[in-house]
């Protein structure tokens, strides 16, 4: 006879115990997760424009201002790479871009201040030129 035919449920490996516990007690079957989609190829331009957002810089920071812009509209930007520089009375920091493709707008400039969670600027996909 095994362990779980002695009154002990069986033991699950790689569910959530409790989710499992309530599922034989219930006497149904334990529920699957539901696949994750896809996650973006990095290497490949996105398909739909980023924001490039103003981060939070701290619980009693209530904004910032853009000390400088690294790339300027038109250019190519990698993911993770760094497109502008950002200052508080508390925090200096960079702000990477979301995604790789090129900036297409910036939308507040240098010298300008911006809330957390505001748009600072938009990286698109790259334009594809058409062979002559």
């Amino acid at each position: 006879m095994t362990k779980a035919g002695r009154g002990r449920a069986p033991r699950i490996i790689g569910e959530s115990c409790l989710a499992a516990t309530l599922a034989l007690t219930a006497g149904v079957a334990p529920a699957t997760a539901e696949p994750e989609a896809p996650l973006q190829d990095p290497t490949q331009p996105p398909e739909q424009n980023s924001s490039v957002v103003m981060p939070a810089l701290g619980e009693s920071e209530t904004e910032a201002t853009v000390v400088r812009w690294h790339k300027e509209v038109g250019d190519p930007v990698a993911a993770g790479e760094t497109l502008a520089e950002v200052e508080s009375s508390k925090v200096n920091a960079e702000i990477p871009a979301p995604a790789d493709g090129v900036l297409q707008e910036i939308a507040v400039g240098e010298g300008q201040t911006a809330a957390p969670g505001a748009t600072l600027g938009v990286v698109g996909p790259q334009e594809i030129t058409p062979a002559d």
